[in-house]
């Protein structure tokens, strides 16, 4: 018997859930409310209770960790070898069922296939566009895999799928016959074929339907058509499907899951639904903006979670001009948080929907020397584009930078290929050159001189040009650069992905940091250019260890995690919610992003943070931002986005109508937001003034009374000592 202590753990939901036997049943478990506690008791309850024998029943999850995790609870309530458990991930069955039938398909597989990992399924694709005459360049491996992924894991019922570009199409195929005639397949036909078993075989489906009397699944809101197909054909003779997820957590459809399979569950099985409420995660406060916000959705199942855990403390929502500011403050906050010794590093976490969004919070974590972890993604400056033009500034400044002028000299493509490489370092050893200098001492009868000779006339094209006085801002050298080299341009010229396009938001946040930069060095443009660039040397190499750290991370990386402490930054339109559409006619899914912010704020056990900006700096200038709709579903009491920050924060000065004439050039001011600067231009109704970092050159209007003169130009010179040289 299962002990009656184990069941007085349960709350009543959860104990109706674990002892329920008239066939299907849907545990919609909300965020924190011990799903996972209730899977395992469920299964515990019928070896233990019901006398179901521990082989007749299969529980499926999507991670191996979480399959772990589900036999070491079963094992904690019942004594029973974890071996013994049939708990798998989908893959993981996938595996035993081929393993068994794969010969019975018609593709000429048998049962010593072997399985590529992810790296072997990108070498045989780059064989395939190799073969094929395709541009290697344009159909990266990458990028292939995942459309691959897609083809693979599409509803092939669906009449609204895009049509599939040509060359990808002749790409998948060959990659399919390459691994049928090899006996190889890849993770995602461990699921495909399985589903082909199980629908076209029925003596196959039948032997897994008399095997497992019950089928239990965790996570069933992120299931996609064949995931959800394959249960189905296991569990529709005994019906006994047991699924425990959360619609409100659905936030994977751009990896196919489905969000209908909600409503087809319930539909197919006639199956009746237990919702668990009960959260042991959040405090009140923290649900009840969770509550807010989801219940704008229609996914009529009337969810609304309730804390075991108290009020707690309020939830802070902060508006800020700029993303410094926003930065300073949460970094500030951290710090009073630790310093008072209320939380740990490690209790922290700064989530945000995309990944460029994190790079200020990177810089401003390293300089206060606070350790930080990225969470599912590189460093800023240690991705391949960073890095690449990184490497052609430092080249520009000095041509001897052998490690970096090998880097660039093929990218993008010159067709400059490992063997050339190689015979041009061979040349700058054997007559102790630079690789630079080597290139004119390659043998000008070859056939590749000519793209040397480019390669070569391009860097002191750029080199001469850096030299001259064209350039009065940082950001000009760098995007001189990159359209000189065409580096985005060819980023633009492979086929449109989400990974490309991440590539040309770091290169522009790139083009920011530069900007940003302008007012942070002293000296002329190429004095500073060559600061930030030993900055940017010194970001590159600082890397932390240790559990102690606070966590960087999109929303997505954090599903199923949890913090103490949140800061959710960037609620702003377009950018959370995102509208990643480039058609202006377009909808996209408003309510997958809702769901996406209703997992953030799920995440924080006690202390919650939301921040949002009047503008932020894109393609070197500032941009106005509204507020996110999203604050505005969980009723934070709000002013007009620009004007709130000085509405909240700032105390305004009478204004004076003299005040335009008070400015000369040359005087010194202070700001309430910017600090302190000097006025480089006044072109009434405008005056430009120069603040210090990070804020920069800003244009505002003359007779704003935000800032006031501190000092004239006329009594500095009398003190021969400039007031703001700190």
């Amino acid at each position: 018997m299962l002990e009656k202590s184990w069941l007085e753990t349960l709350n009543p939901q959860q104990k109706q859930a674990v002892i329920y036997t008239e066939g299907a049943l849907y545990v919609i478990a909300g965020a924190g409310t011990g799903k996972t506690k209730t899977l395992t008791s469920r299964i515990a309850y019928l070896i233990q209770q019901l006398n179901v024998p521990y082989d007749q029943f299969l529980a499926i999850t999507f991670t191996n960790n979480a399959a772990k995790e589900m036999k070491n609870r079963v094992q904690s309530i019942i004594q029973i070898p974890n071996a013994a458990l049939n708990i798998y991930t989908f893959h993981a069955f996938g595996f035993q069922v081929l393993k068994r039938f794969i010969n019975r398909l018609s593709y000429g597989y048998d049962s010593r296939f072997n399985i590529l990992d992810d790296n072997d399924s990108k070498k045989i694709i780059k064989d395939v566009v190799k073969a094929l005459n395709l541009d290697s360049e344009k159909y990266l491996p990458s990028f292939l895999k995942k459309q691959i992924y897609l083809i693979k894991t599409k509803n092939p019922h669906r009449k609204d799928a895009p049509p599939m570009d040509h060359h990808i199409e002749k790409i998948y195929n060959a990659y399919q016959t390459y691994l049928k005639n090899n006996n190889l397949i890849d993770f995602d036909d461990l699921i495909i074929y399985t589903y082909e078993l199980f629908l076209n075989y029925p003596e196959i489906r039948t032997f897994y339907q008399n095997k497992f009397l019950h089928v239990l699944v965790d996570e069933f809101q992120d299931t996609d058509f064949h995931q959800y197909q394959i249960l189905k054909l296991l569990a529709e003779k005994h019906r006994n499907l047991f699924a425990v997820g959360d619609p409100d957590q659905n936030i994977y459809s751009f990896r196919g899951a489905s969000k209908e399979n909600n409503d087809l569950f319930v539909q197919d099985f006639q199956a009746k639904k237990i919702i668990l409420e009960q959260n042991y995660r959040s405090t009140n406060n923290i649900l009840k903006k969770a509550n807010l916000l989801i219940k704008k959705n229609h996914n009529g199942f009337g969810k609304e979670l309730k804390s075991s855990l108290g009020d707690g403390s309020e939830v802070f929502f902060n508006q800020f001009f700029n993303a410094n500011l926003e930065a300073d403050f949460v970094i500030k906050e951290i710090d009073r948080l630790v310093a008072k010794n209320q939380y740990r590093y490690g209790d922290i976490a700064i989530l945000y929907r995309y990944n460029t969004l994190e790079r200020l919070f990177e810089n401003n974590l390293m300089k206060k020397g606070i350790p930080y972890k990225i969470l599912g993604n590189i460093s800023f400056y240690q991705r391949k584009e960073i890095k690449d033009l990184i490497a052609y500034l430092k080249v520009l400044m000095d041509t001897d930078q052998n490690f970096y002028l090998q880097r660039i000299i093929n990218v993008p493509s010159r067709k400059i290929g490992k063997v050339t490489f190689q015979k041009i370092e061979e040349i700058s050893q054997k007559q102790n050159l630079s690789f630079f200098e080597a290139l004119n001492h390659y043998p000008p009868d070859s056939k590749i001189i000519k793209h040397i000779v480019a390669f070569q006339t391009l860097i002191q094209k750029m080199k001469d040009k850096l030299q001259s006085p064209s350039f009065n801002k940082l950001e000009e050298i760098v995007d001189y650069v990159d359209k000189t080299v065409g580096y985005s341009d060819a980023l633009r010229e492979k086929p449109d992905s989400l990974e490309t396009q991440n590539a040309l938001d770091y290169i522009q946040e790139l083009k920011n940091v530069f900007a940003e930069a302008n007012t942070e060095f002293e000296g002329t443009v190429l004095e500073k250019l060559n600061q930030l660039l030993d900055q940017i040397s010194l970001y590159s190499q600082d890397k932390r260890d240790g559990n102690d750290q606070v966590k960087l991370a999109t929303v997505h990386k954090v599903k199923g995690m949890e913090f103490k402490v949140v800061f959710i930054i960037g609620f702003e339109e377009n950018i959370f919610p995102l509208n990643n559409s480039k058609d202006p006619d377009d909808t996209f899914d408003l309510e997958e992003e809702r769901r996406l912010a209703y997992v953030a704020i799920t995440r924080a056990k006690e202390r919650l943070y939301l921040t949002s900006v009047a503008q932020r700096m894109k393609y070197g200038q500032f941009v106005k931002l509204e507020i996110s709709s999203f604050v505005k579903e969980m009723n934070f009491p709000l002013t007009n986005p620009n004007e709130a920050y000085f509405n909240k924060t700032m105390k305004i000065r009478p204004h004076n109508p003299h005040q335009a004439s008070l400015y000369q050039i040359g005087d010194k001011v202070e700001h309430n937001a910017f600090g302190r600067g000097t006025v480089i231009e006044i072109k009434i109704p405008l005056i430009t003034i120069s603040f210090l970092p990070p804020y920069g050159i800003k244009k505002l209007d003359i007779k704003h009374p935000s800032f006031k003169k501190v000092e004239s130009l006329a009594s500095a010179l009398q003190k021969q000592n400039p007031p703001f040289d700190e």
